[in-house]
């Protein structure tokens, strides 16, 4: 399971950072990306690219949560 979450992070980091890369080579690309770091403003692709990154990390937060969380003893496993 962890290795999949790895993964699907990996996946969806690759994605932005090819996303902000196909921008970057294009016309105007560096005003762009200055003005993404600037004002949040990003082409559609690069939006898309972060929305499945913050997916994706929400989704492992949470089942990491789920894992830690749950159990039924006391802290440290120990019963109260």
């Amino acid at each position: 399971m962890a290795s999949e979450q790895a993964e699907s992070l990996r996946k969806a980091i690759e994605n932005l950072i090819n996303a902000k890369l196909r921008d970057l080579v294009r016309p105007g690309g560096v005003d762009r990306l200055v003005a993404n770091r600037m004002t949040g403003v990003a082409a559609y692709e690069i939006r898309d690219a972060a929305k499945k990154l913050e997916k994706v990390i929400a989704e492992a937060f949470e089942s990491t949560t789920e894992v830690t969380a749950g159990g039924g003893e006391g802290e440290y496993g120990f019963h109260n």
